[in-house]
């Protein structure tokens, strides 16, 4: 693990509440462990959503991961490290992704808002050259619930839909997906 540190830097809160009142700065939070079909980035940029902060405040604390946790699920940055059975990607490679397969059930104790955390191969994507690392991060939650909004809702080819809110991200990815 040469150049990889054992302890890293991250937001984290202990308990739930207000992030004004809960969420603090840790110096030193052990680095997570890379499984078989994971790899480590060393994050870049991430991005907050409304889940981010619900779960924060307890909203989903029945299945929530343990505390201490360090929130986030957006996330941009570089590969410096691939489990064994990681195929797509290797060390050096930018990528983005949303790291929680399931949103509301275990999310990962490190998120996103860490100097380094872990995610399955199958939830990222090497990041367009074309994007920054800030924004790659801002997409992948806001593409996840505009796609899921339009599938739960029914929506095919030839109908019509008002997107109300669409100068906010959701709405964007709606109509970008829409058109």
């Amino acid at each position: 693990m040469a150049g990889i540190p054992t302890h890293i830097k991250a937001w984290t809160y202990s308990e739930y509440g207000k992030s004004a009142d809960v969420l603090k700065f840790d110096p030193a939070v052990p680095i997570p462990e890379v499984k078989d079909d994971q790899v480590l980035i060393k994050v870049a940029a991430a991005s907050i959503n409304p889940i981010d902060y619900k779960r924060l405040e307890g909203g989903f604390k029945d299945t929530d991961s343990p505390l201490p946790t360090a929130p986030g699920y957006d996330v941009a940055g570089v590969v410096v490290k691939v489990g064994s059975y990681v195929n797509k990607f290797k060390v050096g490679d930018e990528v983005y992704g949303d790291i929680n397969g399931n949103a509301l059930v275990h999310p990962k104790v490190i998120g996103s808002l860490a100097e380094y955390t872990t995610a399955e191969e199958k939830l990222l994507s090497h990041k367009p050259q074309n994007l920054s690392f800030a924004e790659a991060a801002s997409l992948p939650l806001t593409i996840e619930t505009a796609y899921e909004g339009l599938e739960r809702a029914g929506f095919s080819a030839g109908k019509s839909i008002l997107v109300l809110g669409g100068a906010g991200g959701v709405g964007t990815h709606v109509i970008q997906v829409r058109i």
